[in-house]
């Protein structure tokens, strides 16, 4: 952080280039992490948001020096408990308002959008196969448009009530997937769509998504950070695909036994949200 300051500060903010300062002595310090009032009730307690203007790395720095838990990271903030707000302004957070620190947040370019018509369907905190402390949630989605980063594309093709999955080497039956890499999303959707059903542009709708969230990660984790989502489309085909498709064909029921450990598999059971 570029400067301590506790319960007495008088914040500012230039709106037009996103930074606190406090006033002091003819000079202004740069505030770099945030705080606001526990106002926010959830599991029976009251809690705050601990933000960055600056960068993700400095509010993961002080989050790490004031022994906040990774898995308290929520892709843009922490949310710390009530009990700990007076340790962390001692330590150099800031006190703000919530409207204040909302601002902050979005002119620093940090902020994290919600998407309409998304639900969370399952969370894991702690998700054993992420770096300690990182979440997965699986998000079905009503949007025309995949998530922001998706790294991974995968298709769910039906046709004849049947399932179609592939072989993923080392790691058994899966939907037909490809990575993004560098392209697009949607280039890496056309691209597998077309190795799959030989069509360059079949319809295809969004699924869901399932969302790693990792605010501190592990050596050779290969994903981007703070967030990666892998994508899941879905597109019903006529009869004959079952004849010409390559690949295992599942019925519902050999799908559950094949696939319901597949972090994807809730978004294959739930409605619209």
């Amino acid at each position: 952080m570029s400067g301590r300051v506790g319960r007495s500060a008088d914040p500012a903010v230039d709106f037009s280039t996103g930074r606190f300062t406090v006033g002091g002595g003819g000079y202004a310090r740069g505030v770099s992490v945030l705080i606001d009032p526990p106002r926010w009730a959830a599991h029976g307690r009251l809690w705050s948001h601990l933000v960055s203007d600056t960068s993700l790395a400095e509010l993961h720095a002080f989050a790490d020096r004031a022994g906040i838990p990774a898995r308290g990271f929520e892709g843009d903030h922490y949310d710390v408990p009530q009990e700990r707000y007076a340790a962390l302004v001692a330590a150099g957070a800031l006190e703000v308002d919530g409207r204040t620190l909302l601002r902050a947040l979005q002119h620093s370019g940090l902020r994290t959008q919600k998407r309409r018509h998304e639900r969370v369907v399952r969370s894991t905190p702690d998700a054993p196969w992420l770096p300690p402390g990182g979440r997965a949630d699986v998000v079905a989605s009503r949007q025309a448009e995949p998530p922001v980063p998706t790294v991974v594309v995968r298709v769910a093709v039906r046709a004849r009530g049947r399932l179609l999955v592939v072989e993923r080497p080392g790691h058994g039956l899966d939907l037909p997937f490809r990575p993004v890499g560098e392209q697009s999303a949607g280039a890496a959707l056309a691209e597998l769509l077309g190795s799959v059903v030989g069509l360059p542009s079949p319809p295809a709708r969004l699924l869901g998504y399932v969302r790693n969230t990792v605010a501190r990660p592990s050596p050779g984790y290969p994903w981007p950070t703070p967030r990666a989502c892998f994508t899941v489309f879905a597109m019903d085909m006529g009869p004959e695909a079952g004849q010409r498709l390559p690949g295992v064909w599942l019925t519902d029921e050999e799908a559950v036994g094949a696939l319901a450990e597949r972090h994807w598999w809730p978004l294959m059971s739930v409605g619209p949200p």
